[in-house]
């Protein structure tokens, strides 16, 4: 069950599934522990924008100063501000998208099922909801625990394994229907010889991906 067999870029894959669906994305501004200046500046490299270009995606985010700026200077108007963990409030309805995208922000939330039971009120039976979320056994951060360069993202408060994540989601209602791990392209740094090698290793042992990239799906017998 958790032997991935493709290790391959995230958002390449995520554009690929969205592509001319109906999409909600969550936390959609991206770029958490960047200044808000920063998160505004990078707003055209964000997962967002790209899928702006390919699908009919509405976003969500908390970020309410970003998304006001998105919107008057015409970057997105597509966003709106709301609390992942309390979905209800924004009125979603029932089978509206066909695609859910939870990109590595599971691993930011204090109550990662409120986002969840959120999240069953939207579905049918043939949504499909993509999490991303750093791996607790990726041999990237393995590799710089070992040799002390190890640093957690300021703002995670959970870290996940295919195991535990697997675990959460069926406590919720949920299925996994695809596991692979993935990784990211986001800097000339991470192309350089060390991340070229690394990713040839990652292709032959998947399941030592830095990122989990894992589908579910709404249980049936608990819908």
């Amino acid at each position: 069950m958790f032997n991935p067999t493709l290790y391959f870029a995230r958002d390449q894959k995520i554009l690929e599934m969205c592509a001319e669906k109906r999409v909600l994305h969550l936390g959609c501004v991206g770029f958490v522990e960047s200044a808000p200046e920063q998160r505004i500046a990078l707003a055209r490299d964000s997962l967002h924008f790209k899928l702006t270009q390919c699908c009919d995606v509405t976003g969500v985010d908390y970020s309410r100063n970003e998304i006001d700026f998105f919107r008057k200077n015409n970057v997105f108007d597509n966003v709106v501000q709301g609390n992942v963990e309390n979905l209800e409030e924004l009125s979603f309805e029932c089978g509206q998208f066909e695609v859910i995208v939870v990109g590595d922000i599971i691993e930011h939330l204090s109550n990662p099922g409120l986002m969840l039971n959120g999240l069953r009120g939207i579905l049918n039976e043939d949504t499909k909801v993509i999490v991303t979320t750093p791996s607790a056994f990726g041999l990237p951060n393995l590799m710089r625990f070992l040799l002390n360069r190890y640093r957690e993202g300021n703002d995670h408060v959970l870290s996940f394994s295919a195991f535990t994540l697997t675990h959460l989601f069926r406590r919720h209602g949920y299925i996994l229907s695809t596991f692979h791990t993935c990784y990211h392209v986001a800097s000339s740094k991470e192309r350089s010889l060390l991340f070229i090698v690394g990713k040839v290793i990652l292709k032959l042992f998947p399941k030592w991906g830095g990122t989990l990239f894992c589908v579910f799906k709404l249980d049936p017998q608990r819908r």
